[in-house]
């Protein structure tokens, strides 16, 4: 058989410190990032999961370490930065998952559900810049990626999600608007920020408990619901984490020096904008 081709994405023994990271597409980040090098610190609330996820790194023949945290607690951030210092080195590639909101309509919300709405998805993600960019600007190196959300650029709607989001459709859009600002103020110091936006990506039970409450709004059954929603996706299929994580690896990588600011949907064709 041929020799499969490795690319050489040129980040072995950078520090990458991945939020979420330990389920979903945020675990599988941090699996990628492991596979190419990095010392990989894995940050989530739950200590199984920190422990599951390390183990599972270190058994592919990676370095890892964990975190735990809260990432809707602020001073978390600070934290777990001089925490990634302490056990490998400041980050030189930072990957952001915030914790997302729930679907719903307007008149369901209150105003308590959009300031936590811009707490998790904005006002984290600042601090999370704050705490990560000072080492980079000193190295002058430095890789920052958001997971966000295709909502960011085109809002959700029940006729094409099957459910309402506008939480998602109010505070996305200003969680993207951050991230292009930053990209703007970092690049002089070689830190690029993207933003990758999955589409529907089958990350297990949680994403199941996810659309069982969404189909149940809409008076459907599961079954309908995600026979529906899979109509609505060119690819006929939902992705898999995998299919984000390469994407982000490679956003991370010294290859991608020159690509900044950047909107990178993974979503089987699904979103429909052009730029």
């Amino acid at each position: 058989m041929p020799r499969e081709s490795v690319m050489d994405l040129g980040i072995a023994g950078k520090t990458a410190l991945v939020t979420g990271g330990t389920h979903g597409i945020g675990r599988a980040i941090a699996e990628e990032l492991g596979r190419n090098g990095c010392r990989v610190v894995v940050v989530a609330r739950g200590q199984a999961g920190i422990d599951e996820t390390v183990a599972a790194i270190r058994a592919a023949g990676g370095e890892a370490a964990g975190v735990s945290a809260d990432l809707t607690h602020m001073d978390s951030y600070p934290r777990m930065v001089a925490e990634a210092a302490a056990l490998f080195d400041a980050p030189d590639i930072a990957i952001f998952s915030p914790v997302g909101p729930p679907s719903g309509r307007f008149e369901d919300m209150a105003d308590e559900d959009f300031q936590t709405t811009f707490d998790n998805v904005v006002k984290a993600f600042a601090h999370f810049a704050r705490a990560v960019t000072p080492a980079m600007k000193e190295r002058k190196w430095g890789r920052i990626v958001t997971v966000g959300s295709g909502h960011g650029r085109l809002p959700g709607r029940r006729a094409t999600l099957g459910f309402d989001y506008v939480l998602a459709n109010t505070l996305r859009p200003s969680a993207l608007g951050l991230s292009r600002s930053l990209a703007d103020e970092l690049a002089e110091f070689g830190i690029t920020v993207n933003t990758v936006p999955p589409g529907f990506i089958d990350t297990g039970a949680q994403y199941e408990a996810f659309f069982r409450e969404c189909a149940k709004a809409v008076n459907q059954t599961y079954e309908q619901f995600m026979a529906g929603l899979i109509d609505r996706i060119p690819m006929k299929r939902f992705g898999n984490p995998d299919e984000v994580a390469g994407l982000c690896a490679f956003l991370c990588s010294a290859r991608a020096s020159y690509i900044t600011g950047q909107y990178m949907l993974v979503d089987g064709g699904r979103m429909e904008i052009y730029y």
